[in-house]
């Protein structure tokens, strides 16, 4: 806090008592360098040894020093005020604090030169940024056998097509440069069984072994539900069919429900009328039927793509010849120099730095290098995409 007194020259006194009988505090507030956003920074704070102050101690206020100051450069608040008293002094007070906080941070150094301590510090400042969606990551996606359900009214012509329906949903999931499709699409996904089931000691798994999907990957059942209905009215029944066209998506390894999407169409199969022959004019044709099923598939394929897209990517970090290893790699859009956080025992959080990257697996190790690496083993870490 800073004091700034005054005096007021004479011919000010009485406009000032007026004015302090209506008004004695005035206060402003002011914003120095407003950035919460996330950045790196680095500090140093120095603190005195004196006999009142031993080293560990003088050592821990320098340390606070630049934790203080790092704080600072993520922006500040000033609070300010102004107060006359009873001897038309003025005082000015500022008081400033910083406005961002400090994630995490490493010491670079300490040195000691007399009575004199210094340490730098690296930090973390600001706010974690906003997840963002990220369509410039790859995804990895395995299509499983599809669950249908058809109506036995159904006409026969629309239950043959159905097959070659899922095998163009394939080809446009495909087609996506981005995208990496793995066709199982004779193999049913067991969810339950996966998380439980080591093929090691199951008869089933021997026989037929388990297509299982990647931690950071998505494992997909196509879905689609035909039913047929009459629509009467006074002169004409109209035979429609409902076609609903879904995607059931899991995450790979826990093979936990991320979400399902779903398009709906009704369209008209046929007509009975007392004049028939008038009706069948300008009743669709089966291609007409087709393209309306067709249309289904990019907007119901764009939705999942937007959604996983906005996925975050976490893993279980565990500990693996002194390394902090996570089970995603480059084919899941991890690069190196990538950052991740996860909770932290003496800052909000802990913040990690991508060291090394291969194919579905990575190297991490945390900004603060004296922490113990095994505290971080087996936490959860989520990737940042930074800008």
């Amino acid at each position: 806090m800073v004091n700034i007194v005054s005096k007021i020259p004479s011919p000010l006194i009485l406009w000032c008592s007026v004015m302090s009988g209506i008004m004695l505090l005035v206060t402003c507030i002011a914003n120095a360098s407003p950035s919460n956003s996330f950045q790196f920074t680095t500090a140093t704070g120095r603190a005195a040894i004196t006999s009142n102050v031993p080293a560990e101690l003088a050592r821990m206020r320098a340390l606070e020093d630049a934790l203080y100051l790092a704080a600072l450069q993520g922006g500040a608040n000033i609070n300010g005020f102004s107060a006359v008293s009873t001897d038309t002094s003025v005082q000015d007070h500022f008081v400033v604090r910083p406005s961002s906080k400090i994630l995490d941070y490493t010491i670079i150094s300490e040195e000691k030169s007399g009575s004199q301590i210094e340490v730098s510090i690296r930090a973390a400042v600001g706010n974690l940024p906003e997840k963002k969606c990220n369509r410039t990551r790859p995804l990895n996606m395995t299509l499983y056998r599809p669950d249908t359900y058809i109506d036995m009214n159904v006409p026969a012509w629309i239950e043959i097509y159905h097959s070659k329906l899922f095998n163009e949903l394939s080809f446009m999931l495909d087609s996506d440069p981005l995208i990496k499709i793995s066709n199982a699409m004779n193999v049913p996904l067991s969810p339950q069984k996966l998380r439980t089931i080591d093929e090691r000691f199951d008869y089933a798994s021997l026989l037929s072994p388990q297509i299982r999907v990647r931690s950071g990957d998505f494992a997909i059942i196509p879905t689609l539900y035909l039913s047929a209905g009459d629509k009467p009215t006074r002169f004409v029944t109209s035979r429609q069919i409902e076609i609903r066209l879904g995607l059931k998506v899991f995450n790979g390894a826990s093979y936990d429900l991320i979400g399902e999407f779903e398009r709906t169409a009704l369209f008209e199969n046929d007509r009975i009328a007392l004049f028939q022959n008038l009706a069948d004019l300008d009743k669709p044709t089966r291609e007409d039927l087709i393209e309306v099923m067709r249309g289904l598939i990019g907007p119901l394929t764009s939705e999942m793509i937007t959604t996983l897209g906005c996925q975050s990517l976490n893993d279980i970090l565990y500990l693996d010849a002194q390394q902090l290893t996570a089970q995603l790699g480059s084919n899941q859009g991890i690069t190196p120099n990538m950052l991740a956080i996860t909770s932290g025992k003496h800052s909000p959080w802990s913040v990690l730095r991508v060291v090394s990257v291969a194919s579905n697996s990575s190297i991490l190790e945390p900004l603060d290098k004296a922490r113990e690496l095994s505290e971080l083993d087996g936490k959860t870490v989520e990737f940042m995409e930074l800008n």
